[in-house]
């Protein structure tokens, strides 16, 4: 789901609303709304089923219930990669999801396929078989490295090849402020340093680097930008003693952590390092030979004074290739054909299906972890939503009454892409789609509520949603938000809704994982939007586009002086039609007295559709107007 900014959406706050559904309560698991309950008609006797249809009925639901489960886990596995469009991540994902679409039997498009493909911009790509490094030394060193297993090239962003000397240069810091400088004393001019993650003293409360807490000066930035400045054409980084665990010394960070820095930067492992040691020790001040990390690390800690010096005979070919590939996606789209009068009308079902890789943007987390965000809830559940209705409807002996057109939406989390490219390209004409239904994050059902954004679009809406209810309790309400694939919809005035179980506190982090998922609330969901789109499929004529709003009176009140006075009519309006005039104080409203502003306003929308008699003073003279509350 994305968060989007109201103002550049064309819907106004009015076009969003909340459902809240009450579907039996699930133990241990947490969500939202109220206000004016829609009537639920039970005067319809019910049926009495056969003791073989209630086990034919719980077969199925444990039948379903295990597939949305398989399908919800493997799709926010570690192995999509959190499904960022342009990651080989999310074309397993397209992979599993067409297998799916053609298990359930869903017709493909004209071209054969279920993909319709779009672009999506640019990216710059690393050619990992041109990036190497290579350190050469004494006794015939030629140690090559191999990228991703013990060094990784950190944020370089353009094409570049180097061969230098190397300098070891401490923990690369220059720190006026602590009469401490890892660069005085050493020309590092056009040589790559070498040099220790953090900062000295790193585990000592009484450190001048702000203790145990991390300064400024710990930051890769901050020691790309200290190196670029004494000179240096290159930074390769190895992991500190300090502040890591024994399993994490040798550990790689991920290749964009830093983003774009001005010269290139790369980290090797610990082991890498002490390697070179052997062949290129470091020397104290006293003369001793420090031919460990750990001896070094050791002795600037103790001393707090710089090392630094030139590796000797050690020099590091240090080369990385860039290329810019088109980043191309697909929307994932089979269909349903309807039969009967209205089976050239289509009906969209849909949901995103991509996430945000390592959460290199997006992200919630705030720690900035760079790690996979699997999209759980965001959105493999609402994607397992549009496949298992997809089976469920296409395995029936008779077709739906509209054509319906399931569509698996690319590049949600980069602004939309997929439902816009959808709107603007149309597999069927947007002018005979009667409606759409999106799920975006199903998975958190709460206190049994079910959120439905947009489920005011269409006054038809509201009947359907009594009968899926099946005995539940419906609350509707105004709500804000809603930033998901229906809102290129609704900005073509199709009637749409958003269907979502409400936000939680693991939403964009590595946290939204499988573990975190109601399975169950998942599928009472997906029951009750079956039920509503075959009410939708079945409804005689097309749903209408709008949104039902509140009349305005069209009066401007003051009541700072204990009376409702009236201090402007507007031209046209309600208040005028009925004859009421500037000046006039308002006394009742249907024998009710009236003292406040907003006793007004609750008037208005209390009663809206109805007459109410409304009781002035005007002048010295009281006088009854009757006054009709047009929505």
């Amino acid at each position: 789901m994305r968060q989007l900014n109201n103002s550049n959406s064309t819907m106004s706050v009015a076009t969003f609303f909340v459902l809240v559904v009450s579907v039996g309560i699930i133990a241990g698991v947490p969500h939202s709304f109220a206000d004016d309950p829609v009537a639920i008609d039970t005067s319809t006797p019910a049926k009495v089923a056969t003791t073989q249809q209630v086990d034919d009925a719980e077969a199925d639901k444990q039948a379903s219930l295990k597939q949305i489960t398989y399908d919800i886990k493997y799709l926010s596995s570690d192995e999509m990669g959190g499904r960022k469009p342009g990651t080989p991540g999310i074309e397993l994902a397209v992979d599993y999801i067409v297998q799916e679409y053609k298990k359930a039997g869903l017709k493909p498009l004209e071209n054969g396929t279920y993909l319709q493909e779009m672009e999506v911009g640019r990216q710059l790509v690393m050619d990992k078989e041109k990036t190497h490094l290579v350190f050469k030394g004494a006794n015939d060193l030629n140690l090559k490295l191999e990228l991703g297993e013990n060094f990784q090239q950190l944020s370089a962003r353009k094409s570049f090849d180097l061969d230098a000397d190397v300098v070891f240069v401490g923990y690369g810091i220059s720190a006026e402020e602590h009469n401490y400088d890892d660069y005085a004393g050493v020309d590092v001019e056009d040589k790559i340093v070498v040099l220790i993650r953090r900062e000295p003293q790193a585990d000592k409360e009484d450190s001048v680097f702000d203790g145990v807490r991390t300064s400024r000066h710990a930051s890769g930035r901050a020691k790309v930008t200290a190196a670029r400045r004494a000179g240096a054409a290159g930074v390769i980084m190895v992991n500190d003693g300090a502040t890591a665990t024994d399993e994490e010394l040798d550990e790689l960070i991920a290749s964009d952590r830093f983003g774009t820095l001005s010269i290139p930067f790369a980290q090797i492992k610990r082991s890498v390092f002490n390697e070179l040691l052997k062949t290129s020790p470091l020397t104290s001040p006293t003369g001793k030979s420090l031919d460990t990390l750990k001896k070094i690390e050791s002795l600037i800690d103790e001393k707090l004074e710089p090392i630094s010096q030139p590796m000797t005979d050690c020099t590091a070919q240090f080369a990385s290739v860039f290329k810019v590939n088109q980043v191309k996606t697909s929307n994932i789209i089979g269909i349903i054909e309807g039969e009967g009068p209205n089976a050239d009308e289509t009906i969209v079902i849909g949901a995103h299906y991509d996430h945000l890789g390592d959460g290199a943007y997006g992200s919630r987390d705030p720690q900035g972890r760079r790690e996979i965000h699997n999209g759980a809830d965001d959105n493999a559940t609402g994607t397992v939503a549009v496949i298992e209705l997809a089976r469920r409807i296409n395995k029936r002996d008779k077709k739906p009454g509209r054509r319906l057109v399931f569509v698996c939406f690319t590049a949600e989390e980069m602004g939309l892409l997929g439902a816009f490219h959808y709107v603007k390209e149309p597999i069927y004409p947007l002018e005979k789609t009667a409606a759409m239904v999106n799920f975006d994050m199903i998975g958190w059902l709460r206190e049994n509520r079910l959120t439905l954004y947009n489920g005011k679009t269409s006054p038809q809406f509201a009947p359907i949603f009594e009968e899926a209810n099946s005995g539940f309790d419906f609350d509707l309400k105004v709500a804000v938000g809603g930033g998901s694939d229906q809102i290129p919809f609704n900005q073509k005035e199709i009637p749409n809704m958003f269907i979502h179980t409400g936000q939680n506190e693991v939403y964009h982090t590595p946290e939204d994982d499988f573990e975190a998922i109601n399975c169950e609330g998942a599928l009472k969901v997906i029951d009750f939007s079956e039920r509503v789109v075959d009410g939708l499929a079945a409804l005689p004529k097309r749903p209408t586009y709008g949104t039902p709003r509140p009349p305005r009176l069209g009066v401007m009140i003051d009541d700072a002086n204990g009376t409702v006075v009236i201090e402007g009519v507007t031209s046209g309006s309600i208040a005028e039609k009925a004859g009421l005039k500037e000046g006039d104080v308002v006394l009742e409203v249907d024998d009710v007295a009236i003292t406040k502003r907003r006793e007004v306003n609750q008037m208005v929308r209390r009663d809206a559709g109805k007459t109410v008699k409304m009781k002035l003073k005007r002048g010295d003279d009281e006088i009854l107007l009757n006054v009709e509350l047009k929505k």
